[in-house]
């Protein structure tokens, strides 16, 4: 996520994406603020659940292929530009899990801990807030190393090895869906898909463009199959996620949207806010029970009390990523 081009298809991508994340992990609005006795609250709970099952997940794998291609793109011209990216993402990653073990600890945490707790887990889970979120820069350097090794291969050998990759996860993320057989968040399974896509998608980007219209078919079919016949059981093995995620990027690929300073804020520090969000939620959670608790605030129901905790989170993530942009730290923010 941090290192990116000054491509305005890309920085949209970036920022939509981070926003998803947001709304995903803060979850400012849920089904169960809507009543429960009339149908078109229940059809408000099952828009809702359908945009945080199959849009705010897109986000992940969408980073995921937006990294690899750009990884690609530079690869191309830059001598061994794998080890500089693959050294940069390396210290990112232990920066941030470091990070995670210190707040982890300050919040009374115990040790030792298994070691799948680092890699690839991405450092311990925090109480109230969940899991860590650095798995996905571990995943990330997984990725970026098969990549590596993809490009090394005759062209043929990368056509006939693209297909199968895509066909069998493609199977097994239909077969999953169907059984309700559940893909971990952090297995490999997930996102090895997006290397080859990444690959044709360098090379051949008008032509990805022009089938975006069968991405969104893809998507949209595959969404009512999920509905329809299966139980969802992952979040980012299941083929309505790859067709979104294509859907997403192929179009604001094109390069024909322009972009504004939110957009290119958004896009600069994105790594920056995937890495905050959660301490300042855990932050801004507890200083609103405790304010509430001691009486110093009045209760103005759970539904705007989620909106509010949303708003300082981002307002404070924000203000942090770009203070920090501003140090010796930025590697680790944007």
């Amino acid at each position: 996520m941090g290192d990116q081009s000054r491509n305005a298809g890309i920085d949209i991508i970036k920022a939509i994406c981070i926003v998803l994340v947001l709304i995903w992990h803060l979850q400012p609005i849920s089904g169960g603020m809507l009543p429960y006795n009339n149908y078109a609250a229940f059809l408000g709970r099952e828009a809702i659940r359908l945009f945080y099952h199959n849009i705010t997940l897109l986000a992940v794998p969408t980073f995921i292929l937006v990294s690899l291609y750009l990884f690609i793109n530079k690869a191309s011209h830059i001598e061994n530009y794998w080890k500089k990216r693959s050294i940069r993402l390396i210290q990112i990653f232990l920066f941030w899990v470091c990070i995670q073990f210190i707040v982890y600890l300050l919040l009374g945490g115990k040790l030792p801990l298994p070691l799948n707790t680092i890699i690839p887990g991405g450092g311990p889970e925090l109480s109230y807030v969940g899991a860590s979120v650095f798995y996905f820069l571990f995943i990330l350097i997984l990725c970026t190393m098969w990549t590596f090794l993809f490009l090394k291969l005759a062209e043929k050998i990368k056509l006939i090895l693209s297909i199968v990759i895509i066909a069998l996860s493609c199977l097994h993320f239909a077969l999953s869906s169907l059984y309700g057989l559940g893909i971990d968040t952090m297995a490999m399974e997930n996102y090895y898909i997006y290397i080859p896509v990444a690959y044709y998608l360098q090379n051949y980007k008008d032509k990805f463009i022009q089938y975006r219209i069968c991405f969104f078919i893809g998507f949209f079919l595959s969404v009512y199959a999920e509905l329809t016949f299966s139980n969802i059981m992952s979040a980012y093995g299941r083929l309505s996620i790859f067709f979104g995620v294509l859907s997403l990027v192929s179009l604001f690929i094109t390069g024909r949207f322009t972009t504004n300073h939110p957009i290119e804020f958004l896009a600069k520090y994105s790594l920056g806010i995937f890495a905050l969000h959660k301490y300042f939620q855990y932050l801004s959670n507890s200083l609103y029970e405790i304010f509430k608790h001691q009486g110093g605030i009045i209760s103005i129901g759970p539904s705007a009390e989620r909106m509010l905790q949303f708003i300082v989170t981002v307002a404070l993530t924000c203000i942090v990523a770009y203070l920090l942009g501003k140090t010796k730290l930025r590697i680790y923010v944007s």
